[in-house]
């Protein structure tokens, strides 16, 4: 249970760490604003790869949260095998001294003990099998340093005309999305047939 306490405390740690990676994002997409506003390009240049940083690194601790939750629930799944299987064995050596004596009453209780600690198990089985489903890792789609700062630039009202090339085209990045939805869906899909 300790072990089990502390997979879930690192992945809140995790998470925690992801959103302030998020915060940090922002904050550097500002900065890129106001570099292109004043001009400044090279300054502009780095805080916007400062701002694709942190943003990988927020994918990342995301990604890694979700990893270590995956662990605690299956920890968790054997701390309740592990239960069950112990109640189980009281249960079998009830029936066996219930069987010898052929008390019917007896009989007929310990069976619907039984029978109720199976369905606890089913109950708790489905549960960890729609955690596990729902736990999928995320993947980061490749951000290139122009694009952001021309759509920070396009944000903020302003014209690029310097040495920076065009940002990618609307149905370019819509292809790029559709690809990385469609990998989803077959990741997403192999998870379930492996639980199934």
């Amino acid at each position: 249970m300790k072990h089990l306490f502390n997979l879930r405390f690192a992945a809140k740690e995790l998470a925690r760490n992801s959103k302030k990676c998020d915060k940090e994002e922002k904050a550097e997409k500002a900065k890129v604003k106001k570099a292109i506003q004043k001009g400044n390009m090279e300054v502009a240049r780095i805080h916007a790869e400062n701002a694709i940083r942190q943003k990988n690194q927020s994918v990342n601790y995301l990604r890694m949260s979700a990893r270590v939750d995956a662990v605690a629930a299956r920890v968790q799944t054997a701390v309740t095998m592990n239960q069950v299987t112990k109640s189980m064995a009281g249960v079998v050596k009830g029936m066996d001294v219930t069987l010898k004596s052929m008390n019917l009453e007896k009989i007929s209780a310990l069976m619907d003990k039984f029978e109720h600690q199976f369905e606890t198990l089913d109950v708790q089985t489905a549960q960890m099998e729609d955690t596990m489903s729902s736990t999928t890792t995320l993947t980061t789609p490749q951000n290139q340093v122009e694009s952001l700062m021309h759509e920070l630039a396009d944000e903020a009202g302003l014209d690029l005309n310097m040495e920076l090339p065009q940002g990618q085209t609307g149905s370019l990045a819509s292809t790029m999305a559709s690809t990385e939805q469609d990998e989803l869906s077959q990741r997403l899909s192999k998870l379930r047939d492996q639980v199934e």
